[in-house]
C-alpha cells in the first residue's frame, strides 16, 4: 500500500478512535431534552413538570387501543388485514337478478379499446431532441 495513504488511514482512526465512543448498551434517555427545540411540536413547548393531566389519559387510552378502534376504514394492504373482518358477515348472492356490480370503468374500458384499435399499427420512437437549449 502506498506510504501516504497508509499514513493517513492511520492518522483517520486515532483521531475517530479519540473522538468516538462505541455503546454497548443502549439505555432510553427520556429526560434529556432536544438539543434544537421544535416551535411547531406541542409536546416540546410543555415543560414536563406542567402536563396537563388530559395528555397522560389521552395517551394511555391510545396505547391500550387495538388497531381495529383506532382506524374506521379497514387496512389499505393485506399484510394489515391482521385482526379485522375483512370479509362480509353476509355473503353476497351471485344470482345476477340480486347483485349489481360494475364490471368494469368507462376509462378503462376506454382505453382497452383505443389500444385494440391501435393493436399491430406500427409505434413511432422519439427521434427529436429530447430537452430545451
Amino acid at each position: 500500500m502506498d506510504p501516504i495513504k497508509l499514513r493517513f488511514y492511520i492518522e483517520r482512526y486515532e483521531k475517530e478512535s479519540r473522538t468516538l465512543k462505541l455503546q454497548e448498551k443502549y439505555v432510553l434517555t427520556t429526560q434529556i431534552k432536544s438539543l434544537t427545540g421544535k416551535f411547531y411540536a406541542r409536546h416540546d413547548a410543555i415543560s414536563l413538570l406542567d402536563i396537563p393531566e388530559e395528555y397522560i389519559n389521552f395517551i394511555e387510552k391510545r396505547t391500550v387501543l387495538k388497531p381495529k378502534d383506532i382506524y374506521k376504514f379497514r387496512p389499505p394492504s393485506v399484510n394489515m388485514e391482521y385482526g379485522w373482518f375483512t370479509k362480509p358477515l353476509i355473503p353476497r348472492s351471485v344470482d345476477p337478478r340480486l347483485y349489481f356490480a360494475k364490471k368494469e370503468c368507462d376509462f378503462i374500458k376506454k382505453e382497452l379499446y383505443q389500444r385494440h384499435l391501435q393493436k399491430g399499427l406500427p409505434v413511432e420512437r422519439f427521434t427529436g431532441v429530447p430537452f430545451k437549449t
